[in-house]
């Protein structure tokens, strides 16, 4: 047998244990030291063992700690990794229906000339076109497919309201004819929530039932940094009170605290704020903000460093679980990674024009699209050559990745950043810095529930 190529061991307060945490199945455990030096060595010769280390062992085995010699863990990862990445019975759509947008924030990386000339041209809204052959496609999958999955984009997806809600109904109707299963969530700066009073129920309807909303800090913070596009008007009250109509509508919301070195120190002041509001059943999260396309170079200077954020996201889950917010209570604790939507196979990016994309981060820029959907068949070499490049990325390519304990935890991270930003090397996650302070909250947590 051999240990774990995964393998983590670190001190408990107690001198006699050790707490082990492994990568590859993200088991936790307490172990007595007594035989612990056995997770040190390249193998050994389980038959030969005493019986009670036998009986040490055979725990360990059980969580992923140890494992037989014919084992190849690395095999067994990618094997995983490129199952769920090339799995055909998803279908996953992320649909701009406009790339207009009523905001005019900092830091948005969608402030290109070529982005804002169709923010404002004649394809500023979805053409009928392109939504009945959006439409066609996902009849067409709906012949093999067992899922769809819809994420509304934008832009501001709500300038665009009317055709979400056209397209829903006729994707829905697609859903049931198939015996398919639906899901749909969507991405919002919330200005828009509370302009009509049916918005809220007319999104519930179309049953879209996830929103990820922003709000940058206190409401001096937020305004200065998301404010309306040629308009002074705080945004801050209103986007508010769109999240509470939200949540009496039994919406889940997903509430992004985008966080640089300008507001880093303000942003926790934002949950007084929510829980003045009755809203510490929220999700809530930190989003680190990149410079990471030409629309958003100007703020580079701002950007705090992977470690600058890890410090500062375990100060905010450290208060989110000191002050009774919801998910304070739950650990933060790492999953095995998946490929991000960009790199699997039947996710695709929609803008309103039909240009279709791999990653958001890429929608409006031509060069990056893989095909139009009201031609998708006659695709140049060149646009199917860049849809390739992001379905074969991979982090078992990189030495330092596979040489890598958190690699199952990790996969390289963001393969946008990887391949276009840091010029073919991937980015470190939050994980490198900061796995051994989470595992141990978690830790520290179970031994309280078992006393």
């Amino acid at each position: 047998m051999k240990p774990s190529i995964y393998n983590f061991i670190w001190p408990t307060d107690n001198p006699e244990k050790a707490m082990l945490f492994n990568s590859l199945t993200t088991s936790l455990a307490e172990v007595e030291n007594t035989h612990i030096d056995l997770l040190n060595l390249p193998q050994f010769d389980y038959d030969t063992l005493p019986t009670d280390t036998k009986q040490f062992i055979d725990g360990l085995k059980q969580g992923g700690f140890v494992l037989d010699d014919a084992a190849d863990e690395l095999k067994i990862l990618k094997f995983a990794y490129n199952s769920n990445k090339y799995n055909r019975l998803g279908l996953g759509f992320t649909i701009a229906p406009t790339l207009r947008c009523n905001f005019a924030c900092t830091y948005c990386y969608e402030q290109s000339e070529e982005i804002q000339a169709k923010r404002d041209g004649q394809n500023a809204l979805m053409r009928e076109n392109v939504q009945r052959e959006l439409l066609k496609y996902i009849e067409r999958a709906a012949k093999t497919i067992k899922f769809l999955s819809i994420t509304w984009y934008g832009g501001e997806p709500l300038l665009g309201k009317e055709i979400i809600y056209d397209l829903t109904q006729k994707i829905i109707a697609i859903t049931q004819e198939n015996k398919m299963g639906y899901s749909a969530g969507m991405i919002t700066n919330g200005y828009l929530l509370t302009k009509d009073p049916d918005i809220v129920q007319k999104l519930k309807d179309s049953r879209i039932k996830t929103f990820q909303i922003t709000l940058d800090g206190p409401p001096e913070v937020h305004n200065s940094r998301r404010m309306l596009k040629g308009d002074n008007t705080p945004t801050f009250d209103r986007i508010l009170e769109g999240i509470k109509l939200l949540t009496a509508n039994e919406l889940e919301v997903s509430l992004r605290i985008n966080v640089d070195r300008s507001n880093m120190d303000e942003a926790l002041k934002l949950l007084d704020i929510l829980e003045d509001n009755n809203l510490k059943d929220i999700a809530i999260h930190l989003g680190h903000v990149f410079a990471d396309t030409a629309g958003c170079k100007s703020i580079e200077s701002s950007c705090t460093t992977m470690e600058e954020f890890t410090l500062l996201n375990q100060t905010f889950h450290e208060t989110l679980k000191q002050r009774g917010f919801k998910i304070g209570q739950i650990s933060y604790y790492p999953r095995i990674a998946h490929a991000c939507g960009a790199n699997r196979v039947n996710s695709y990016v929609i803008g309103p024009d039909g240009d279709m994309y791999k990653c958001w981060s890429e929608i409006g820029d031509k060069p990056a699209s893989i095909g139009n959907i009201t031609d998708f068949k006659q695709r140049t070499k060149q646009e199917r050559m860049h849809e390739i490049r992001w379905l074969t990325w991979e982090p078992f390519e990189y030495a330092n990745c596979v040489a890598c304990k958190m690699l199952p935890i990790c996969m390289g991270g963001c393969g946008y950043r990887a391949m276009f930003v840091n010029k073919d090397r991937p980015d470190c996650a939050e994980w490198k810095y900061s796995l051994e302070h989470y595992i141990r909250d978690r830790f520290m947590r179970e031994k309280e529930i078992k006393g």
